[in-house]
């Protein structure tokens, strides 16, 4: 990754001066189980020190920052993916340690660099070899010296922005979140359940442009509580099945049903038909007419809805309103805050609009409604609502063209006024 692209703490010093030493070093009562043989290093070559601690870290998983993009990873192209933010703590718990990609951390070393610095025995480091004494905690395991590294980071030198944006993902800090376009801001803000004002173009574009698949974990759970919606998922959920044949059977059902419902049938038909064997993608298909309710296309069927229902579901839909009013239209609603994108739920909360007199809204749901539109009682209830717009003309044209066909629905006489 080019350096004009990678993310990097604002930090404006290169190198970092301790404050001066005042009180009393430590007694070695206090030091049983740190190496003793440092002290009588004076002065320490800071190079052979820390080369082999800079060995560990390469390309750009060499800076502080970067960490939160791989933090819950395996490298596996699975799900493993930000697990601590998308709460799949079940199968995907935010384990330690982790493993750097890059040559094994060297402990003794890293130990004895650690020793030195809390007793202020340089008086100044490189900033980068300081963030990655850091890092090498948290990909060891030892939580206890990272947050006293943090702490005297903090006291003697003071933490960035970004430091407490991270931290406070860490639940460590309580960074108040500011007006900032960045991703650590857009995580925090995640994190706390905020989901409107998650930049998810940003995280987006981090992962498919930049090489950050990593953050797939928070796409995918914003995906699943339709936090994120709209034709960018699209392209996210294109990359993230690239993945598919390596996922667990868990990774897969989950996968399965957050996109179910959450994209059109078509898309997700065109995926799942490269994506699963011949018998996964036959119980697939089931699940998708059972959401979708007829939005699908065979070519040895003929275009029409068969559901099984003794009677046009649409009439079904109208007469049940006429009876439970709004106890049915919430019913509704609930089901098509769980599939946005069902075709026979947005005509039918447009088939409602239409009973309550609101023919704009009946007219914006009824555009939602797919191939579901042109049958009968949704296209009839089209044309009338046309000619209470005054478009006399269009509207005259439809209900004319049913009446050729046969296809004019006939009403109960309870329902005259339709």
């Amino acid at each position: 990754m080019s350096r004009n692209i990678e993310t990097q703490l604002p930090w404006p010093e290169i190198r970092l001066h301790f404050t001066k030493q005042t009180e009393e070093k430590p007694s070695s009562s206090t030091e049983t189980n740190e190496p003793t043989a440092v002290s009588t290093l004076a002065p320490v070559p800071l190079d052979a020190f820390w080369k082999s601690l800079r060995s560990s870290f390469q390309g750009k998983y060499n800076r502080y920052i970067n960490y939160i993009q791989y933090l819950s990873t395996d490298f596996s192209g699975g799900f493993k993916v930000c697990s601590f933010l998308t709460q799949n703590r079940t199968e995907n718990t935010f384990h330690f340690p982790f493993s750097p990609p890059g040559p094994p951390i060297s402990l003794e070393m890293r130990n004895m660099i650690w020793l030195v610095c809390k007793r202020k025995e340089w008086e100044e480091v490189e900033r980068e070899d300081w963030e990655l004494l850091g890092i090498s905690f948290l990909l060891t395991g030892d939580i206890t010296d990272f947050k006293a590294w943090v702490e005297m980071t903090k006291k003697e030198f003071g933490l960035s922005e970004d430091c407490k944006r991270f931290l406070t993902l860490l639940g460590w800090e309580e960074h108040e979140p500011e007006e900032d376009d960045s991703i650590l801001q857009s995580l925090i803000w995640y994190s706390r359940g905020n989901y409107e004002s998650v930049n998810y173009k940003l995280i987006a574009n981090s992962v498919l442009k930049e090489g950050y698949w990593q953050l797939s974990g928070v796409l995918l759970d914003s995906i699943a509580k339709l936090a994120w919606k709209g034709e960018d998922t699209l392209k996210f959920l294109q990359f993230l099945s690239g993945f598919y044949p390596e996922w667990k059977d868990w990774e897969k059902t989950k996968f399965k049903s957050i996109v179910l419902g959450k994209v059109p049938a078509f898309v997700l038909v065109r995926y799942a038909k490269k994506l699963l064997s011949k018998n996964e993608f036959s119980f697939y298909l089931d699940d998708i007419k059972k959401i979708f309710r007829g939005d699908w296309e065979e070519e040895e069927i003929e275009f029409g809805y068969n559901v099984g229902f003794p009677f046009d579901p649409f009439l079904v839909t109208l007469l049940r309103f006429d009876k439970e009013g709004d106890r049915f239209e919430k019913a509704i609603q609930t089901e098509i805050s769980q599939f946005p994108y069902s075709y026979f739920s947005n005509l039918q909360v447009a088939l409602i609009r239409y009973r309550k007199g609101d023919f704009d809204s009946f007219l914006d749901f009824y555009e939602k409604g797919g191939r579901l539109r042109f049958l009968p009682i949704p296209l009839y209830l089209y044309a009338r609502a046309l000619q209470r717009k005054g478009e006399i003309e269009l509207a005259g044209s439809i209900l004319s063209t049913l009446e050729e066909m046969g296809k004019t629905p006939v009403f109960p006489d309870e329902m005259s006024d339709i």
